[in-house]
């Protein structure tokens, strides 16, 4: 029994970077991680790509998009974070 649990987990972790990539309901590919799907920047229209980059990045999780209206990959941290003053 734990050798079989062994081979899944070895088969599980060998799977996860092809699920990464795998595309979603809108047909493009995960930019979180597969158990945070949830998280996913939407699609956008590729019309909208180049004044959506040109704003920059909102907040941890916006992301930079490619000409095809996917989100490339995720924004840095502290984008958008404002340090605000100590009282």
């Amino acid at each position: 029994m734990q050798a079989a649990l062994i081979g899944l987990a070895a088969l599980l972790a060998s799977a996860a970077p092809a699920l990464a990539q795998s595309p979603i309901g809108d047909s493009c590919p995960l930019v979180v991680p597969p158990g945070q799907r949830l998280l996913q920047p939407r699609r956008i229209q590729p019309d909208q790509v180049k004044a959506k980059n040109a704003m920059g990045c909102l907040s941890p999780a916006d992301a930079v998009y490619g000409a095809d209206g996917c989100p490339l990959r995720l924004c840095n941290p502290d984008a958008g974070v404002i340090q605000l003053p100590l009282p």
